[in-house]
């Protein structure tokens, strides 16, 4: 089966895998000769004074000889002489070329540090893949390349400085030992000064060329990114349980935010949305919590804990948990709608709230009392009625 090509960038997890590893683009080229710039900077700094250094020892040691005391004191004493004068300008050259290899490689890389650029690996050993990145590969062209291109750096620095010295080479035994160093440092200097920013411009190019190549080779496949993606996802047990735990919180929280609702509008099973309408803190009624199936029967449950209406419109929860945000006021087309349900609900508070209110005894009738009346002055008796005569008796009682 054919390798798949890989024509995709590397991704951010790839890359920082490879430098983990060590693989970052880095030029030795570049790295030798910045450092060894800066170290023959240095060397011409600290010459002077381990020459002087080298000329009191000579001086010193020829003094002691003609005098015939060249015991362990005056060894003990060119010994110091010794690490004064020449060891710490040896010491100084030697620790600013470290620190300059240190810092320039530290800056190349990206201040990227690892240990396991350092460790020992067993597919280093295999010597048919040795063999093949060895002559069936870019990789030695290049450097046998840039090889030519320093050699012939310093084969022109080095002919050119003579060409324009060598009268005074032909005639160099002629001055002193003084003489001698001083032209010799001329030189030096001067082959220097053409051959090391040419060799840090060759650098620089296969630094560019570097980092070019290291992304060629971490460039991916679709089924490396789709690996990379299984990988970060984790297993999948692991997944479930993660979104498991997602879906939990999610659930807590709206659950919670029933509390605060007004009305809960239920599908009556299926679909459940909190509402929440409060004219100083939004123009238009909000969507505190929302949920389906089991969520939704966890908001029921908590709207019945907290006496929170319950309303069934099976149109309205469909459309406002298919369109609403939960946090964020219901669009416009929903208003006619949500406002009826609205005014069902406060018309039920209003009714709870004066049936909770107690029954206060209505006020008995008050007794009017009427004025006493004044005695009135009793009245004389009325004279009795007269006695009514009495019959006439009969002349003849006999008679009829």
């Amino acid at each position: 089966m054919a390798e798949e090509e890989k024509s995709h960038q590397p991704t951010d997890r790839r890359i920082q895998k490879a430098r983990e590893e060590g693989r970052v683009a880095t030029s030795r080229e570049l790295l030798a000769a910045i450092t060894l710039g800066v170290s023959m900077l240095s060397l011409f700094y600290f010459l002077p004074a381990a020459g002087r250094g080298v000329q009191e020892m000579l001086a010193y040691s020829v003094r002691q000889a003609t005098r015939g005391e060249l015991g362990i004191p005056e060894a003990l004493e060119l010994l110091d002489l010794c690490l004064r004068s020449v060891g710490l300008p040896v010491v100084a050259i030697l620790a600013t070329g470290t620190a300059t290899a240190l810092l320039t490689g530290l800056v190349v890389t990206g201040f990227n540090y690892t240990v396991q650029a350092i460790e020992p690996k067993w597919d280093r050993f295999d010597l048919i893949q040795n063999a093949q990145n060895a002559f069936f590969s870019r990789q030695p062209w290049v450097q046998l390349l840039k090889g030519l291109l320093i050699c012939l750096l310093l084969l022109w620095a080095v002919w050119t400085t003579v060409e324009d010295r060598l009268n005074s080479i032909m005639v160099l035994s002629s001055r002193g030992l003084e003489g001698q160093a001083q032209f010799i440092k001329a030189l030096m200097a001067s082959v220097l000064q053409r051959a090391v920013p040419v060799a840090i411009g060759i650098g620089f190019l296969d630094l560019l060329y570097q980092r070019w190549h290291l992304e060629q080779q971490l460039m991916m496949s679709t089924q490396e990114i789709k690996d990379e993606q299984k990988e970060s996802e984790g297993d999948p047990q692991v997944r479930s349980k993660r979104k498991q735990r997602q879906r939990q919180l999610a659930m807590r929280q709206s659950v919670g935010s029933v509390a605060k609702a007004d009305v809960l509008v239920t599908n009556p099973t299926h679909y459940a949305i909190a509402l929440r309408y409060r004219k100083e803190e939004n123009a238009s009624p909000v969507i505190v919590a929302r949920g389906t199936d089991e969520v939704a029967l966890k908001l029921r449950q908590e709207a019945m804990r907290h006496d929170i209406v319950v309303i069934e419109n099976r149109p309205l929860a469909r459309a406002l948990y298919a369109k609403a945000i939960v946090g964020a006021a219901i669009p416009r087309e929903f208003y006619a709608p949500v406002a009826e349900v609205l005014a069902v609900v406060f018309r039920k508070r209003r009714a709870a709230q004066l049936a909770a209110q107690p029954q206060q005894p209505r006020p008995a009738a008050r007794q009017i009392q009427r004025p006493a009346q004044r005695p009135q002055a009793r009245a004389a008796p009325a004279p009795a009625p007269a006695p009514a005569p009495a019959p006439a008796p009969a002349e003849n009682p006999a008679e009829p």
